[in-house]
């Protein structure tokens, strides 16, 4: 934590310039790394779609291939069947050299001519008996296959196919199978049949259909991991393949004779053969190499454009930024003339143009202000020398209302005594230099002084009550804020009538603040009288600026949201004082602590 604490730290004090310079280095960073894997994911991708578009083609050869085998399997299907080859086949085995005989060979070697021209991929048919042979098409090169293995694989599978090719079949390919009587289900052995098929021009064909080249290719075809097709051939595809896993993929990358291949791999399920289709990876994948590398240079490339732009960019805006510091620095010092620039920020209308603007408007704000502080500090320091010199002791006040307290008692004048005791205590709270929040009791205390008085002068004709349970007498209130409002009441409602003013004091607490409430008879509030009085709509009476300055105080001292509030209700007019509660419960656990 403490080393981490230490780097970014560090990174805080670093210049800004290089804050941003190398913010955008990590995003150019980030941008072309991410960039990169995408590039490497969507390579990726291609080669599966190309092995896909690959392997769909090769299906459909593969489908050719065996396809025509297939047909060449019917083929030999029907000559085992024929009935003028069973009986040729029949004679020649039951009976050795005669007339008949040469008839029956010449009857059978007749009898495979429609068979031989009916698929052009057969170069030969041939029987094959204990003593003889019969060919159709080319001879039969019986001296260069391993024919007695090729036999005893034919009579093993009793009749099912055999595809025989490499070097038992001196790389050609053979449909092999053999012939048994079928008359009277006897099914004595009567030849072995050899359909000889071109394989390479099927291939050829096959491959040609689906659109590929001889030149761009190579299709190799194993049985028994004995290379079959093509004859001959270079790569040793054994070998290449020995170590793959072909439960992961079915393609792979190798590198033949110094040449990268793509190289395909499956199985013909007819044949039971493997099949390899390679193609040169580097006429494939040439343009797409090619293309990735230029993509990554241009994306480099255009990284350091990008960087450059960026850092020249940060060093034109910054350079203002620079000019901005030294102006604080030189404020900071006392020298309130900027050095000289030559650029003009008046007309600049973005952040920069604004900083400016606002930092000359307030230089200049500071300097006037500075100067008029001055001019009120020397006036204020006359006027207190005036005011020290003509100020009267207010001890010599306390001590003259005392006496006029003593004389009236003196002479049973009770009035002028409660009045002088209640002014003299009224005199005491108004000029004391307490904090500006008090008790809610002593305000109170206050009011019932100022009440005494307006009690003497008005008799009867004032009733006053106050209606504030014990447990709201600790809450903190501003100095003098409710005999105003009270002053108030009496201005509006008895100076100009005779009637009996009944007024109130209450409180009512809401969730959040607390509400002092004036009521009284005998007059009603204007709407809106405060915005009145504030915009001189209206010409304030009494202490209607009193009300205005209470109302300024409070929203001074907790906010705009708080205040007085005037309305109206069944032959009341009434005045809400709104304090909150948290700043009045604050405020005492100060006091208390204090």
């Amino acid at each position: 934590m403490h080393k981490n604490n230490y780097y970014f730290t560090a990174f805080q004090n670093v210049a800004l310039r290089k804050k941003i310079t190398l913010i955008v280095i990590i995003s150019l960073l980030l941008i072309c790394i991410s960039f990169l894997i995408n590039l490497h994911f969507l390579t990726k991708q291609y080669d599966n779609d190309l092995y896909d578009a690959n392997a769909q083609l090769l299906n459909n050869v593969i489908t050719n291939i065996e396809s025509q085998m297939s047909t060449i399997a019917d083929i030999s299907s029907y000559v085992t069947a024929d009935t003028s080859i069973q009986e040729s086949l029949t004679y020649l085995l039951d009976n050795q050299e005669n007339t008949k005989t040469a008839i029956s060979r010449r009857d059978a070697y007749e009898a495979l001519y429609p068979y031989m021209f009916s698929n052009e991929y057969i170069k030969s048919i041939t029987l094959i008996t204990d003593h003889d042979i019969i060919t159709m098409g080319e001879n039969f090169p019986s001296a260069l296959v391993d024919l007695d293995t090729m036999n005893n694989q034919a009579i093993q599978n009793a009749g099912r196919i055999s595809w025989e090719s490499g070097k038992t079949a001196n790389q050609s390919t053979y449909c092999v199978r053999e012939i048994r009587e079928l008359k009277y289900v006897k099914l004595r052995k009567l030849a072995i049949l050899y359909i000889r098929i071109d394989m390479e021009q099927i291939i050829s064909d096959a491959l040609e259909d689906a659109g590929y080249a001889a030149d761009v290719i190579d299709f190799i075809i194993l049985q028994n991991k004995e290379q079959i097709y093509p004859n001959e051939t270079s790569i040793d595809i054994s070998s290449i393949t020995s170590d793959w896993d072909y439960d992961t993929k079915s393609y792979h990358m190798a590198t033949i004779d110094s040449q990268k291949k793509f190289i395909i791999s499956g199985s013909m399920r007819y044949v039971d053969w493997d099949y390899y289709y390679l193609r040169d990876y580097d006429r494939i994948f040439n343009h797409i190499t090619r293309a990735k590398y230029a993509t990554i240079f241009y994306t480099m490339l255009i990284s350091m454009i990008a960087l450059l732009l960026t850092n020249f960019s940060v060093q034109s805006i910054l350079k203002h930024l620079d000019y901005l510091v030294v102006k604080i620095r030189q404020f900071g010092e006392g020298i309130t003339k900027p050095p000289k620039k030559n650029y003009n920020y008046e007309n600049r209308t973005d952040e920069i143009g604004t900083l400016h603007r606002s930092f000359d408007q307030m230089t200049h704000s500071v300097k006037v202000l500075r100067d008029e502080n001055y001019d009120k500090q020397i006036l204020l320091k006359d006027t207190t020398i005036k005011m020290l010199e003509q100020q009267i002791n207010p001890h010599f006040l306390y001590n003259t209302l005392d006496t006029i307290n003593w004389m009236a008692q003196m002479y049973g004048a009770d009035d002028i005594s409660t009045m002088a005791l209640s002014l003299g205590n009224l005199f005491r709270v108004s000029i004391s230099q307490n904090n500006d929040l008090i008790h809610l009791e002593t305000e109170l205390d206050f009011l019932n002084n100022y009440i005494q008085i307006q009690k003497i002068r008005f008799k009867e004709r004032l009733q006053f009550e106050i209606s504030i349970p014990k447990q709201y007498y600790q809450i903190f209130i501003p100095k003098l804020c409710i005999q105003p409002l009270v002053e108030n009441a009496l201005i509006h409602a008895m100076e100009h009538s005779d009637e009996t003013c009944n007024i109130e004091l209450s409180i009512e607490e809401e969730e959040n603040k607390y509400l002092l409430k004036v009521s009284n008879t005998g007059s009603a509030f204007e709407d809106d009288l405060l915005e009145k009085i504030e915009q001189h709509t209206l010409k304030p009476e009494g202490s209607g600026v009193g009300l205005t300055n209470i109302s300024s105080r409070i929203k001074l001292i907790y906010g705009t949201e708080y205040g007085l509030s005037f309305y109206n209700k069944n032959g009341y007019a009434i005045v809400v004082l709104s304090i909150p509660k948290e700043y009045s419960k604050e405020h005492n656990n100060s006091f208390q602590t204090t």
